[in-house]
């Protein structure tokens, strides 16, 4: 478990003003138990946080890959603080799954999951949500039908912008891209796009040079590959150009990608298998510098999942990192672009082998939590963080320039201490997704200014937004509305 053990440091929270009181690293304590949730079974493998019933409540769905017990566990949050179990009658099916993501691909106003198979070869299954109770498999009328890849992991993403979410499947044998055709059905496309369709451990979306078009990082076995959105529904293999083809053993296996050091441009962490991990700062001009050494995050090379978050609220991303073997690391963001571990301090322990670490704020206290999916136990880390501010902003797009669940929307936020930048995802790290709306603590600052661009054209802005005691908002791209959750 992790113990509740608050950890301080002499940073200065998220503001460059050293007369900032420091803000007290969280407690956060396993209530896997008391929530609800308790045992879902061995092997766990995927888990992913999405509101699929509209309520304003983080939902869980959670998987495992043993054979000898029930798999998918799908958990309705009731908004007081517990889960219920929902999976029967919910017409998702029981098997080992090895990823899991949500979106909502119609742009009826339902969040709909897509899962990967552990089945050798055998495509993803999509789940089409009816009425935010019950769910319908509908892949095959969807045209999501090649076999020959045994999915690794989905992500989804608009990289086209047609305001449709399509999604990147990574697989053991090839990788596909799925073009979301608008009509209910896919089109796979990866070979016309530019992208070779090799193996791939897992994958990610992220907008690296701000033009408003995600761009796609591969993590692999061999030499990593990093993909350049042309805005032309093709890409172009820039990996050498970028920096990002890995060390000689990286042996990719995940990654995550986050403004680290708050410039403005989205960085790059890849957890690696073979040598020890690697944090690439975006540089600002189509190229990435690996910073690992000097941030201090490089871990031991025996990687399973990493995330961002700022578990403490204080305006500055923290990074979690998982192995096999070795310790699960938190790293604590100073500042300066350096980091400190303080997993010792926080006592923890299990789970361990974890495959699947997704954040979300399920208690809606502008905390973070996570849910940590492993081989040897799993834990709902409940944040007991109190002493900061908090931004929570719930993206809603008008589902014809913007996908309904404004996955690639880009927000920015200005207080008094600087700009924060977050990036709505379709998935990320191993296998597993983090929660829809974007989450910024901020510290001491009590206003901020508030800036999104929902694709490479549309924006939305609001000034002086009163966040003293932390706020939650619901944003609509439609006529730019923004109004308390």
């Amino acid at each position: 478990m992790i113990s509740g053990i608050a950890f301080l440091t002499s940073c200065s929270g998220g503001s460059s003003n050293s007369s900032t009181p420091p803000i007290e690293f969280p407690e956060l304590t396993n209530v896997i138990n008391e929530t609800g949730i308790g045992n879902v079974g061995f092997l766990g493998q995927t888990s992913a946080w999405g509101d699929y019933n509209n309520d304003g409540c983080l939902d869980l769905f959670v998987a495992n890959t043993d054979f000898n017990s029930p798999n998918v566990f799908l958990f309705k949050n009731d908004c007081n603080g517990n889960f219920s179990d929902l999976t029967v009658g919910s017409g998702i099916l029981d098997m080992p799954l090895r990823s899991a993501s949500w979106a909502d691909f119609d742009n009826d106003g339902l969040l709909d999951l897509i899962v990967g198979t552990i089945e050798l070869s055998k495509p993803p299954l999509l789940y089409k949500n009816l009425d935010g109770n019950v769910f319908s498999e509908v892949s095959d009328q969807a045209g999501i039908t090649l076999e020959g890849s045994t999915t690794n992991q989905v992500v989804w993403a608009d990289y086209d912008l047609d305001g449709f979410v399509d999604f990147f499947q990574s697989g053991l044998g090839v990788s596909f891209l799925y073009h979301n055709q608008g009509d209910g059905t896919f089109l796979e496309v990866t070979e016309v796009s530019g992208i070779a369709s090799t193996r791939s451990n897992s994958a990610i979306w992220f907008d690296f040079n701000n033009d408003g078009f995600p761009d796609l990082f591969l993590a692999k076995s061999t030499s990593n590959q990093f993909y350049l959105n042309n805005e032309d529904k093709t890409f172009t293999d820039i990996t050498d150009v970028a920096g990002l083809t890995g060390l000689s053993n990286s042996s990719s296996v995940a990654c995550c990608s986050a403004d680290f050091n708050n410039d403005g441009f989205i960085d790059l962490y890849v957890a690696n298998g073979g040598e020890r991990n690697a944090l690439y700062r975006n540089n600002g001009n189509g190229t990435f510098s690996d910073v690992t050494s000097f941030s201090g995050t490089g871990d031991v090379g025996d990687a399973r999942t990493c995330a961002w978050v700022d578990i403490d609220g204080d305006g500055l991303i923290d990074l979690l990192t998982t192995n096999h073997t070795a310790d699960t690391k938190v790293f604590r963001n100073l500042g300066n672009e350096t980091y400190i571990d303080v997993a010792s301090q926080l006592g923890v322990e299990l789970p361990i082998d974890v495959f699947a670490a997704p954040w979300g704020d399920f208690n809606r206290d502008g905390f973070m939590d996570g849910f940590l999916t492993g081989h040897i136990g799993n834990a709902l880390l409940q944040n007991g963080g109190t002493s900061s501010n908090f931004l929570v902003l719930e993206l809603v797009g008008d589902g014809v320039s913007t996908n309904r669940s404004a996955i690639g929307a880009r927000v920015e936020i200005l207080t008094s201490s600087g700009m924060q930048v977050r990036e709505v995802s379709g998935g990320k790290g191993c296998c597993e997704q983090d929660m829809l709306p974007v989450h910024f603590g901020a510290g001491m600052d009590k206003t901020a200014d508030i800036s999104i661009r929902w694709n490479a054209e549309d924006e939305c802005s609001f000034q002086d937004v009163n966040i003293d005691g932390g706020r939650i908002f619901v944003v609509f791209e439609e006529s730019c509305i923004l109004e308390p959750r």
